[in-house]
C-alpha cells in the first residue's frame, strides 16, 4: 500500500485546444482544499480551470452531505469556478441521501450533476428537471482491459472484430433514445488505448468530457484499502467498516502484458475503483483530435487526496 505521493508532476504533454474547459476532480476531499487555484493540473497549457467536480464515481460512502457540499459551492464561487457533484451507482438508500446533496445545488449558476446508473438519472430529472445531469463514463461500455486494448485494431484481425472491439454500447439506437428521452447534453468518456469509430466522437449534438490522462477499468461492491486492517475471513464484505483509508493511500499493481517485455501495465486501485494511467502518446492522440471535434469540449483530471498524482 502507497501513501499518495506529493509534488508529482501531471503525466499529460502540454496542450489544449483553444476554448477547451478543465475541471479539477476532488474524489476524495471531504472539503475544498485552502487554495482551488493551487490544486488546479498545471500541465495542460490553454485550458484554464473553473470547475470542481465532487464526490466519487465508485463509492457512496464518500457521497457529500448537503453541508459539506455547500462548502464547496461557497468555495467555488468565490474562485470563480463552477461546481459538479459526481454520483456513484447508487442503492436505494443512498439514492434517498443523494437527493438530498442535489438540493443543495438548486438555483447554484452553472451546477451540474454526473450520474453513472440510469435510476439516477431517471431521479435527478424528476426532482430537479432545472439541474442539467451528465451521463458518466461508468455508463459508456465498453471492453477496458488495458493489457489487450491496445492491439484491438490489428491487421490480422478480422474487421467486424475490429470494429465491435472500437466502439460502445452508445452507437446503439436504444441508447441514444434513452440519452433523448432524458435531455442529455453532455457524457463523459475515458481516454481509450483502442482507437475509437468515429461516430463515438462526432454524429451527436451533445457536448463530451474527456478524462485524461487515467483510464476507468472497473470497480466493485468491497474497498481494497478498507479491507487491509481486517481479519482474512472478513475482508471484502460488502457494507463492512470504513475507515475512509482511501482519502490517505492508494494501491499499485502492475500487470503482465501479453506478448509484451515483461514490464506490465501499471494498475491504481483508489478507494474501490481501478484505472489505469494510459501512456503520453494515447493522452497526444486523444488531445490531437479536440481541435477537430469541438463538441469534446472539457478536460477532467481527478486529483486524490494527499498530492499532485492524477486519477
Amino acid at each position: 500500500m502507497l501513501p499518495e505521493r506529493r509534488n508529482e508532476a501531471v503525466s499529460p504533454p502540454d496542450a489544449a485546444a483553444p476554448g477547451v474547459e478543465l475541471g479539477v476532480s476532488f474524489p476524495f476531499l471531504a472539503a475544498p482544499p485552502a487554495s482551488l487555484a493551487d490544486a488546479a493540473p498545471r500541465a495542460f497549457a490553454g485550458a484554464t480551470p473553473s470547475r470542481a467536480y465532487v464526490g466519487s464515481e465508485t463509492c457512496d460512502r464518500l457521497l457529500p452531505s448537503p453541508r459539506d457540499l455547500g462548502k464547496w459551492v461557497t468555495a467555488t464561487a468565490a474562485a470563480g469556478w463552477e461546481v459538479t457533484l459526481v454520483l456513484p451507482p447508487l442503492a436505494v438508500d443512498a439514492q434517498a441521501r443523494a437527493v438530498e446533496s442535489l438540493g443543495s445545488l438548486s438555483g447554484v449558476p452553472g451546477a451540474e450533476v454526473v450520474a453513472n446508473d440510469w435510476g439516477t438519472v431517471h431521479v435527478a430529472r424528476s426532482r430537479f428537471p432545472d439541474l442539467p445531469v451528465v451521463l458518466g463514463r461508468l455508463t459508456h461500455k465498453m471492453l477496458r482491459d488495458p493489457r489487450l486494448a491496445e492491439y484491438f485494431r490489428s491487421p490480422e484481425a478480422p474487421a467486424a472484430a475490429r470494429s465491435a472491439l472500437c466502439r460502445s454500447g452508445e452507437l446503439s439506437p436504444g441508447y441514444r433514445s434513452l440519452m433523448e428521452r432524458y435531455g442529455i447534453r453532455r457524457r463523459e468518456i475515458d481516454p481509450f488505448l483502442q482507437p475509437l469509430e468515429e461516430d463515438e466522437w462526432a454524429g451527436r449534438s451533445g457536448k463530451l468530457s474527456v478524462h485524461l490522462p487515467c483510464q476507468f477499468v472497473t470497480m466493485g461492491r468491497a474497498c481494497l484499502p478498507g479491507a487491509m486492517h481486517r481479519e482474512r475471513t472478513e475482508r471484502f464484505v460488502p457494507g463492512g467498516p470504513c475507515r475512509m483509508e482511501c482519502r490517505r493511500h492508494a494501491v499499485e499493481f502492475r500487470l503482465p502484458d501479453p506478448g509484451g517485455n515483461g514490464g506490465g501495465k501499471r494498475l491504481l486501485a483508489l478507494g474501490n475503483g481501478f484505472y489505469h494511467e494510459v501512456s503520453p502518446h494515447v493522452v497526444e492522440r486523444v488531445l490531437a483530435l479536440l481541435p477537430s471535434h469541438p463538441r469534446v469540449d472539457r478536460i477532467v483530471v481527478s486529483r486524490p487526496a494527499g498530492g499532485e498524482r492524477p486519477c
